[in-house]
């Protein structure tokens, strides 16, 4: 049989476990958040922009169910897996079988072959990218100009980590690719295709800049132990059992070209970059989803070359064998972490709630997914962030009517076993209120003697199209909650009363309010908040920085 023949079985094979395992295996939290933004397709959404939406639309459309949801991602990563071929041209079978190891123990991409996440698009085009690349480097035709240009626009539209593929790969050759005209033209033509979701983020307050740069990380403070854990994030994500390896080709490869040294630099500049973002927040294998499609391509054509021992072939297959063991735990019930997912929606499905309102958007997309005909939307308590639920405003829909309020932390007589064998409380709620557009602005950092009384002024508006009124013997009242290290690890809280204030839709307000510090000494953080006495406290102002003195 001819490689190339081999190549066409291989992907089939690839093609055909995936779309099993997609048949057989229950949606995933991340999944089923996505699956709801491809119900309302848009040119970007809170947190990603829009890619993983359309293929989601484009299955669900055709075949409904799991299966539809990530029909698309398996058939592109099907056309991944001949990219990658292409780019690495094996000639022998030992190639092929190089070949082979390094796809199949791969651990992004075999998860992403089936997955159906923004990592699913970014892996099939980064490597369409990288294909397109490197056929432009050898000749700047005109085909391989609208080629690349479609490529980058196509990184972009799957995920923003495809900016650091596309400025790491151009970086090490910059001096070459500024010198030829035909480069300006790539850059436009791709700004070109892109402009749409630009405009997006513009008409929505840059509201994907700012979770991503502010909101995400801006309480986390750094942790010793994240410098342990990152080289740990490589090992798992690459190919554990042949880590060894792959380390190993990383030193010893000596790129031939421009193509081959815009490789290398990918993969040492995305490791930089993120090793700086430890400051904040630990990687996730996924992100590093660029670099592992690099350091592949890195390993095979330094193993191509030079003389190797049987053991990566041994190591090779050996994580495939586990690869597919940990493919047969996701579907199996008893192992399977996404079982719960399927179990949670049952369960609330038995109990015929047609407005069901819930603390993170996790909770509320599998609900949805699994209960299309049912109305959900997110009502979030204390920090928990802020999400495409909060831009589409369903919250607001639900203003005066009866919900039921599905938790983990509001107590009521009615509950189901769900996430980490915890009790979810469901609590019927009638004439619901809504105030999550209430904001409140007050200065960013103060001084106090423990212990001490405040005086602050804030600023209050009321960003509904309903009036909302605070304090007194309302239902919603002011409060202040000082938090350590995580928004919802509260160590100190208290009322801040107020006389009964109205406030109409749009409408703004400045006031004087008084409270008491928190007896400790230390440094704290802190945000105003609305307590609903229904169901909690939900922050309304940016984090506030406190010294107790």
């Amino acid at each position: 049989m001819k490689l190339n023949s081999k190549l066409y079985l291989l992907t089939g094979i690839f093609v055909l476990v995936n779309l099993i395992q997609s048949v057989l295996t229950p949606i995933s939290v991340d999944e089923a958040y996505y699956w709801v933004w491809s119900q309302h397709l848009d040119w970007g959404y809170f947190d990603h922009p829009p890619m993983t939406a359309l293929w989601d639309a484009l299955g669900y459309s055709i075949f409904g169910g799991t299966i539809g949801i990530r029909f698309v991602a398996v058939l592109m990563n099907g056309f991944a897996l001949i990219l990658l071929w292409k780019i690495l041209k094996p000639k022998t079978i030992r190639q092929f079988w190089l070949f082979v190891i390094l796809s199949g123990s791969t651990v992004v991409f075999q998860i992403f072959g089936f997955i159906s996440t923004p990592d699913s698009p970014l892996l099939f085009f980064s490597l369409l990218y990288l294909f397109a690349f490197k056929k432009f480097l050898q000749k700047d035709s005109v085909f391989n100009l609208i080629f690349l240009a479609v490529s980058m626009a196509g990184l972009m539209y799957s995920k923003y980590h495809g900016l650091l593929l596309i400025l790491f790969t151009m970086l090490p050759i910059i001096g070459r690719l500024i010198r030829n005209p035909k480069f300006f033209l790539v850059v436009l033509i791709s700004l070109i295709l892109y402009l749409p979701h630009l405009i997006w983020i513009y008409n929505h307050d840059f509201v994907p800049v700012h979770y991503h740069f502010q909101d995400r990380s801006g309480d986390k403070q750094f942790k010793p132990e994240r410098l342990l854990n990152y080289p740990l994030v490589f090992f798992l994500g690459m190919s554990p059992l042949i880590s060894w390896f792959s380390i190993k080709s990383l030193f010893g490869f000596k790129p031939k070209d421009d193509f081959g040294k815009s490789l290398k630099w990918l993969v040492v500049l995305t490791g930089i970059f993120f090793l700086f973002t430890l400051y904040k927040e630990n990687v996730q294998p996924q992100w590093l989803l660029i670099t592992f499609v690099a350091m592949m391509i890195i390993c095979y054509e330094y193993y191509s070359e030079n003389e190797f021992s049987n053991w990566l072939f041994k190591l090779g297959f050996a994580g495939i064998f586990l690869i597919l063991i940990v493919r047969i735990g996701l579907i199996l019930p008893s192992t399977s972490p996404f079982s719960i997912n399927l179990n949670f929606a049952d369960e609330l499905k038995s109990r015929n709630i047609d407005h069901a309102l819930f603390e993170k958007y996790q909770e509320a997309s599998v609900f949805l997914f699994y209960n299309p005909d049912k109305k959900a939307s997110v009502h979030r308590t204390l920090g928990n962030r802020e999400n495409q639920f909060t831009l589409w405003d369903w919250e607001d829909e639900f203003y005066g009517q009866t919900v039921n309020y599905i938790s983990p932390w509001i107590r009521s007589e009615d509950s189901i076993k769900a996430y980490k064998d915890k009790e979810y409380y469901i609590k019927e709620i009638p004439d619901y209120i809504t105030f999550y557009k209430l904001k409140i602005q007050a200065e960013n950092q103060f001084e106090s003697a423990a212990g001490d009384s405040i005086r602050l002024k804030i600023n209050l508006s009321n960003g509904h199209r309903h009036p909302l009124i605070i304090g007194g013997d309302s239902e919603l009242r002011l409060n202040i909650s000082y938090y350590s290290r995580k928004q919802y690890d509260v160590v100190y809280s208290t009322e801040i009363k107020i006389e009964k204030l109205r406030l109409k839709p749009g409408e703004e307000k400045e006031m004087e309010v008084g409270f008491g510090n928190i007896s400790e000494v230390g440094n704290f953080k802190a945000a105003f908040g609305i307590h609903y006495m229904k169901i909690g406290t939900t922050y309304v102002s940016d984090p506030i920085e406190i010294i107790s003195k």
